[in-house]
């Protein structure tokens, strides 16, 4: 786990713990996104590309420059029975030994899904669709599934990411890249990292995660808490997210899943006190507030900004 020195933070200090960048499906550069979170004094950020860090660590030099903390961060592709589960990994330290089992398991998911993109422009080639817009939409970044299809949806071929997939799906090719879940959860922790079950409340075709299935779910892989903070939530979701880790004794993750700018939202200032144990097990220490961590008001709203 690396280590922050840095005074205790205010409840009330900005924290995104789920935005993305060019190395994986987003637009921010990491020199713009420092930028931004900069400009709206952000506190705590982190970067969760999909299976991929190859932008944590510029994040982290430039926001030392301003002050900034940024905890590492990953957002893998997994699969747990029949379904795929995104699972947010904080506070990796790639370099420690112990990391080493996890890093093969990140190439290991890298391998696959540019293997999967070659056999899916391969296959579209066959049916007559030309993907004339594959190295614009790649603009020198590595080769992925969600590429292809946004380059099928630039040169006509779908209208938007499920659409494309669709296509792909109707000529017996799955397009699904994944690890299993329970394998990731067990080496990322073997690494000390913190293991956080990403938007369960979002359904992403299987449905969203109710509250029996993620306890059958910790009962089988003991992931270490759920993102009960997210840009699409009502304040029932949080609620509901929230009261399932208190009642479980795990943790609970903030996140905008901002892409870029306006993308679908800006980045999203979380009070920190929202998750302070998640927080506490990276390492920053977070002041207690006074009264309720989480007050279900209107004001307590900010996950829908």
């Amino acid at each position: 786990m690396p280590e922050f020195v840095a005074a205790p933070l205010s409840p009330d200090a900005a924290v995104d713990l789920h935005m993305h960048t060019r190395a994986s499906d987003g637009d921010w550069t990491p020199e713009k996104l420092v930028e931004e979170l900069d400009r709206r004094e952000f506190s705590v950020v982190a970067v969760a590309d999909h299976d991929t860090m190859d932008s944590v660590d510029e994040m982290i030099e430039r926001s030392a420059q301003r002050g900034m903390t940024v905890v590492p961060a990953v957002e893998m592709t997994t699969r747990w029975r029949e379904r795929q589960i995104h699972l947010l990994v904080y506070g990796l330290d790639r370099s420690r030994p112990e990391a080493a089992a996890f890093n093969d398991l990140l190439r290991r998911q890298q391998d696959n899904l540019a293997a999967m993109s070659e056999r899916i422009l391969a296959l579209l080639e066959r049916n007559g669709r030309k993907i004339r817009s594959m190295d614009e939409v790649l603009d020198g970044r590595p080769q992925k599934p969600y590429m292809v299809y946004r380059a099928m949806i630039k040169d006509g071929h779908g209208t938007n990411l499920r659409t494309a997939h669709n296509i792909v799906k109707g000529m017996d090719e799955p397009g699904l890249v994944d690890v299993p879940i329970a394998e990731t959860v067990a080496k990322a922790q073997a690494a000390g990292a913190v293991t956080v079950i990403a938007h369960p409340g979002r359904d992403d075709g299987w449905g969203v995660l109710k509250a029996n299935e993620l306890t059958e779910l910790h009962a089988e892989v003991p992931f270490d808490g759920v993102e009960a903070h997210y840009r699409s939530y009502t304040v029932n979701d949080t609620r509901l997210y929230r009261g399932w880790a208190d009642e479980h004794e795990l943790v609970v993750s903030t996140g905008s899943d901002c892409h870029g700018p306006g993308w679908p939202v800006n980045p999203i200032p979380y009070k920190a006190a929202w998750s302070m144990q998640l927080l506490g097990r990276l390492g920053i220490e977070v002041e207690r507030p006074e009264g309720a961590v989480w007050d279900p008001t209107p004001a307590a709203t900010l996950s829908r900004v």
